[in-house]
């Protein structure tokens, strides 16, 4: 089962997440040590505990996340929710993380589907805006 982040992280293969799941300090204190090796984080194993971002415990990173604070305002569960989305700050976050584009792609389409709304695809020579009108596609 997935639980997607509002940035569309899969939760459950974090180790953040897994760690707090199964209570296991020595994933914690590996996790720990490896973010902070990795990427310059200043971490301890008590730093790693995380529900998600839909439950109550956060990874203290994610504390002022801009895309929790943007879906809790407009009362949705994740960025591929969203008729702005993809938006600029989403898609430098993605570029690295083609998984969780991947994710919110399709919760997007899925959301989306047979309304007017505009849905941007990666492609052709950029970006094309696809209006969905009635099931047919014009590309603007």
């Amino acid at each position: 089962m997935n639980i997607i982040a509002f940035c569309g992280i899969d939760c459950t293969q974090c180790d953040t997440y897994r760690a707090t799941l199964a209570n296991d300090d020595s994933m914690r204190r590996e996790t720990a040590s490896r973010w902070s090796k990795d990427f310059g984080f200043d971490l301890s194993f008590m730093d790693i505990n995380c529900s998600g971002c839909h439950g109550d415990v956060h990874f203290r990173l994610c504390d002022g996340c801009p895309f929790k604070i943007c879906c809790e305002k407009r009362a949705i569960s994740n960025c591929g929710e969203c008729d702005r989305y993809p938006c600029e700050t989403l898609d430098r976050f993605l570029r690295t993380l083609p998984g969780a584009r991947s994710r919110l792609d399709k919760v997007h389409r899925e959301h989306f589907k047979n309304s007017e709304e505009q849905v941007r695809y990666e492609g052709f020579a950029g970006t094309a805006i696809i209006l969905f009108l009635e099931n047919i596609f014009l590309l603007v």
